[in-house]
């Protein structure tokens, strides 16, 4: 028969004696008990549950305090003294904290201890009890939480759009009076000239009065009343005005979307495009008075309005996206504050988050994360990587009456960087759909093939628009160099998926002219 430490023995006589102490291993006790003799201290008994919990049977510890002090981290064991001593001073200080234990295996089990000294009559500290509770899954789940959110926030801080949220505040009556930041990223920090942490929490009226103060440019309404309009309707609202007050001067374009009980904005500084348009529009007017030809005039407007479609493209594609952005992202932070991010929620969010990053990368002038390599290979499904590159512009090939074909043998594996290789076939088919468009071809076919054989991968993309110019075909994988004028291409595209083939996946990317258009081909080793 087993026999029991004196300190078991104790703590079972005293659990009958003392309600409280049985109400205490109640509450706490999930994942160990402990009992602790404070006269000679190097004695303490641990409940069986207490070792397992870090992988130790009963029988391989004793029971003596170094048993455990030998596996608590040093940092949390100082925290637990300084605690103990204070417990021990006065009753009313909890002993409560979390720690970390090196399990058996080696890795690192969280655990919650709290403990109760037990006094004499004297109120002098004989005994400790206390209790463990494993929370090592909930200290994982926080962390992962954690590394989502700051990820996401990086990408919205390396937006050159600025980005805000914020929550409506009511008075008594259930009037909106204010609203309250609750996001504002680093490049809308950098426009108004005030830090994040100082912004999130605080009230627009007391950060930035002016939003509060009517604008010439919005009729004489203010932007507070925008702001009211978009929460109370739901209908968004894209402005365009300008703003002197709270330390900045400058025109501004926003877009307006109602979220949750709040709105988020996302604005840019389009100061130099309303100067730039102004000083044109003053240049007609000017050419209007010395000049009554009316061909001259309208020809100036057509520049203007040409102008103007340009810059309006331009801040439409990123400004969608990045609304899109800043509402999963916050859908994403609100359901975590609340405790009702699930798995798969957070799948569908993501999945959201990752379309509207395809649809930016397009428009991104220098392509600079083209550059860094995945972190990690897997191994996927070529076929399915075309099939969801072209997913991207299904709509644009409705639009456009472009028929587009894969043809392929068998299902083709690649272990590799699977969103670079996404990346040159976005590219690719994108270029070709451009040509098709523009020389206004009446059948328009994108075809891409793929096989393989022992050794190497072939991949075919081509189109029926017509070919490549033979004087310049040898020159269009240069950086810099483009077939497209300047406003519609910066040849970036080209020389950046030639560099992910050639450096990324060691292969080779080339094009020919073939029978009624251009084939561009890749070809990949099977093993790289």
């Amino acid at each position: 028969m087993k026999q029991q430490h004196y300190l078991e023995t104790e703590l079972y006589n005293l659990v009958q004696k003392d309600p409280l102490i049985f109400e205490f291993i109640q509450e706490g006790s999930l994942d160990g008990v402990w009992y602790w003799d404070l006269n000679k201290p190097e004695n303490e008994w641990m409940s069986p549950k207490f070792w397992e919990l870090f992988g130790y049977k009963p029988e391989e510890k004793k029971h003596l305090a170094s048993q455990w002090q030998d596996m608590i981290f040093p940092e949390d064991f100082q925290q637990a003294q300084q605690n103990f001593s204070k417990h021990l001073k006065d009753q009313n200080h909890p002993y409560d904290q979390v720690v970390r234990y090196k399990h058996k295996n080696g890795k690192t089990v969280w655990v919650r201890c709290r403990g109760m000294a037990i006094r004499d009559e004297n109120g002098k500290p004989i005994r400790m009890l206390g209790a463990h509770h494993d929370i090592t899954n909930e200290k994982e789940l926080e962390k992962r939480h954690f590394k989502k959110s700051n990820t996401l926030k990086a990408i919205l801080d390396s937006s050159l759009n600025g980005i805000m949220a914020l929550e409506s505040v009511y008075d008594d009556k259930g009037k909106i009076i204010d609203f309250v930041w609750t996001m504002s990223n680093q490049e809308s920090c950098k426009i108004v000239k005030i830090k994040e942490e100082n912004l999130v929490g605080q009230k627009l009226s007391k950060m930035m009065p002016g939003n509060f103060t009517p604008l010439d440019s919005l009729k004489g309404k203010s932007l507070f009343e925008k702001y009211k309009e978009v929460v109370q309707s739901g209908n968004s609202k894209v402005l365009e005005f300008y703003f002197e007050h709270d330390n900045v001067n400058e025109w501004f374009e926003n877009k307006i979307v109602k979220y949750e009980d709040g709105f988020v904005v996302t604005f840019s500084v389009i100061t130099e495009q309303k100067e730039l348009q102004l000083h044109l529009e003053k240049k007609i007017q000017e050419e209007m008075e010395k000049n009554k030809k009316i061909q001259t005039l309208i020809f100036q407007k057509s520049r203007l309005e040409e102008m103007g479609s340009m810059i309006s493209m331009i801040a439409h594609q990123w400004r969608q996206p990045l609304n899109t952005i800043s509402l999963v992202v916050n859908n994403i932070l609100s359901k975590y504050k609340n405790q009702k991010l699930t798995p798969k929620s957070a799948d569908k969010l993501k999945y959201e988050f990752k379309q509207q990053i395809y649809y930016m990368s397009k428009t991104i002038d220098d392509f600079q994360n083209f550059f860094k390599p995945t972190k990690e290979k897997t191994n996927f499904s070529i076929n399915n990587s075309i099939i969801e590159t072209i997913g991207l512009l299904t709509p644009l090939f409705k639009k456009h009456r472009i028929t587009f074909s894969l043809q392929a043998t068998e299902i083709i594996h690649l272990f590799g960087y699977e969103t670079e290789l996404k990346q040159v076939f976005l590219n690719l088919i994108n270029n070709a759909k451009d040509v098709l468009i523009e020389n206004k071809i009446s059948n328009k076919q994108i075809t891409i093939k793929l096989y393989k054989d022992r050794e190497k991968i072939f991949i075919y993309c081509i189109d029926n628009g017509g070919g490549i110019n033979k004087r310049i075909i040898n020159n269009i994988f240069d950086p810099y160099f483009s077939t497209k004028n300047h406003k519609n291409g910066t040849g970036i595209g080209l020389y950046m998926s030639k560099v992910i083939i050639e450096e990324h996946f060691k292969g080779n990317l080339d094009v020919e002219n073939i029978d009624q258009g251009a084939q561009f081909s890749i070809i990949l080793n099977t093993n790289y």
